[in-house]
């Protein structure tokens, strides 16, 4: 926030902060002087994706379920029994379900929707989530480039819902990247004390991340200028995209039930999810310009409103 006579405000803060010190040396002089408080460990880094070497340097230093202004949350979003064979040291067990929701918004119920709410405040202070905690988002089960879905899902259903991308992680390769150079562990994680943060201290919705099924209507029907639907669930030569019959699972009964109508929307190019991931380097992410021509080929070129489904 900008203050009038700013500079003479920070220098008089500064002081102040300094004088403290020198008035309490015998007490917190360690504090004081090696205090990291305006440059946090885990803001560090600028992207995204995070490398197990970084996540490796995060647990070493203690940050990871710490109490302080930097702490760090490892969200596991797996199975119970997948957890229990093996995590990342200190990863809290997080069922996609608890973060998924089945709701009606259309003409029936659908699974897998984004959570509302409250839904996601009960989410968030389960695990002691607040504005200060850094959160990394993984995975693991079986070695497939599908697993790396629910990593990346509830990366997107933190950004939904407001939380500052900085402070959301992915872990890259998940935990099959970090098997790879550090193991795994059966150790049981120290319990998260829980927050009171909610989604309305968030700065804002961001309703701009999520289309509606009038939305996706609108794009179908040409209504929406620059807008490219993108079906990432098969290729454009087989499967759910081609109108295959059964591959899409329904709702109510997944193992047999299924939707009534095969095909994609109107307009809409096949790019299947997992070929962004190379199964030879632990289903990390290809390179970005192996993805930017991925992009590129179905028409994905920084001019167009991407409705993704």
């Amino acid at each position: 926030m900008d203050f009038p006579n700013k500079h003479r405000k920070r220098f008089s803060w500064q002081l102040a902060v300094l004088a403290l010190c020198f008035l309490l040396v015998p007490i917190v002089i360690n504090s004081c002087s090696t205090s990291n408080y305006n440059t946090p460990v885990t803001s560090q880094t600028t992207a995204t994706l995070i490398s197990p070497e970084t996540l490796k340097a995060w647990i070493d230093s203690g940050v990871v379920n710490s109490t302080g202004f930097d702490r760090v949350v490892i969200l596991d979003i797996t199975s119970q029994a997948t957890y229990s064979a093996g995590h990342i040291p200190g990863a809290q067990l997080a069922n996609s379900n608890d973060i998924n929701q089945t709701r009606q918004e259309g003409p029936a119920a659908d699974i897998n929707m984004s959570a509302d709410g409250a839904h996601m405040d009960a989410f968030i202070q389960k695990y002691g989530i607040d504005k200060n905690t850094t959160i990394v988002f993984t995975s693991g089960g079986s070695r497939s480039a599908g697993t790396v879905l629910a990593a990346t899902r509830s990366y997107w259903i933190f950004r939904y819902w407001g939380f500052p991308k900085e402070k959301l992680k992915v872990l890259d390769g998940i935990n099959f990247s970090y098997d790879a150079a550090y193991g795994l562990t059966t150790d049981a994680s120290p319990a998260p004390v829980p927050s009171t943060y909610s989604v309305k201290n968030n700065a804002q919705l961001r309703n701009d991340l999520r289309a509606s099924l009038a939305d996706m209507i609108n794009v179908a029907e040409g209504r929406v200028a620059n807008a490219i639907p993108i079906d990432m669930r098969s290729s454009d030569t087989d499967g759910s995209y081609v109108g295959k019959r059964g591959s899409t699972g329904g709702v109510f009964n997944p193992s047999s039930d299924f939707t009534v109508f095969e095909g994609h929307l109107k307009g809409g190019k096949a790019l299947l999810y997992t070929d962004m991931f190379d199964p030879t380097n632990n289903f990390r992410f290809k390179s970005p310009d192996v993805l930017a021509a991925m992009f590129n080929a179905v028409g994905i070129n920084g001019t167009k409103y991407t409705h993704v489904y």
